[in-house]
């Protein structure tokens, strides 16, 4: 049944595991003002059994406030009418609260298999769906070399010649900030985080933001931020740039591969890297780079619904 939460749920109040951002932790980082919570309670297990927590804000209810996905998670053991049910339950709930307007970005379906469920269930209540393109790479017991297309081991190899040097000093994390903004302002790409809260991040959250940077000659030529999802199964590629001096070497097809290789020492199934398009228009040069270095396409889910 649907309980309304005066909390954020915990780890062990739950049957299924919590990604960091349904993490009472992250929950609090993303805004002071407490988001309205909604759970499905298994009454002979005493458990929740599925998640959503909204920010409402001028008739508008949004998920996350400030996260790469926020929305519906539930567990694999809920039958396709309590899902269903769950979510027309929380829909309603909003509605009797004057709002108007409901705001989710879903989590990726790569994330569980049993989530493709879940978009079935979100169309249905939404007039307006995105299905952005989202990629991955499927960590497995062999070499990075091995999954990736001709044309990026050619890159690769020209990267590898040369002097670039690895760092993930997270003391460094604001010439990391500074690099980025120069370089998605130089192109045009919006700056999704300010500075100061992308420092935060790491200060409030330092064994899930992991910082991954390469040099040359003592200057950042491309760099990103590993984010521990879920431990041991999902590792997320965010916030990356590189230096278009140096897009005859593809530097970020390097960084990727350590990023790779740090999944595998770490026992991750996925690593996450984004999406590859924008309002469901697909980025064909981001898709097929990515494409190229063994990615998968799935889909992500964006919903706004009038209720």
């Amino acid at each position: 049944m649907l309980h309304l939460l005066n909390h954020y749920a915990t780890q062990e109040e739950c049957s299924f595991t919590l990604s960091l951002f349904f993490r009472p932790e992250h929950l609090h980082w993303q805004s002071s003002k407490q988001a309205i919570g909604f759970a499905w309670y298994n009454n002979d297990h005493a458990i929740y059994q599925a998640l959503a927590y909204f920010w409402i804000e001028n008739h508008q209810a949004s998920s996350p406030k400030a996260a790469s996905f926020g929305g519906f998670d539930f567990d694999r053991q809920l039958s396709e009418q309590q899902l269903f049910t769950f979510v027309e339950e929380v829909f309603c709930w909003l509605k009797t609260q004057q709002i108007h307007t409901v705001q989710i970005i879903q989590t990726p379906v790569c994330y569980q298999a049993h989530h493709i469920r879940l978009e079935k269930v979100l169309t249905s209540f939404s007039e307006n769906t995105i299905y952005e393109t989202n990629q991955h790479l499927a960590i497995l017991d062999i070499p990075f070399t091995e999954i990736i297309h001709s044309v990026a081991k050619r890159r690769l190899t020209k990267c590898e010649k040369e002097s670039f040097v690895f760092e993930n000093n997270s003391q460094k994390v604001h010439e990391q900030y500074d690099f980025i903004q120069k370089v998605r302002l130089l192109k045009g790409i919006p700056v999704s985080i300010s500075k100061a809260d992308f420092l935060s991040l790491f200060e409030h959250f330092p064994e899930s933001f992991i910082p991954f940077t390469l040099y040359h000659n003592h200057q950042i030529i491309a760099t990103c931020t590993a984010i521990v999802v879920v431990p041991h199964q999902i590792l997320y590629y965010f916030f990356p740039a590189s230096d278009p001096n140096y897009n005859a070497f593809s530097p970020s097809i390097l960084l990727i591969k350590y990023l790779y290789e740090y999944a595998q020492v770490h026992k991750f199934q996925i690593l996450d890297l984004g999406i590859s398009s924008v309002n469901g228009i697909l980025n064909e040069n981001l898709f097929r780079f990515k494409k190229n270095l063994g990615a998968i396409a799935t889909t992500k889910q964006i919903v706004h619904a009038k209720i």
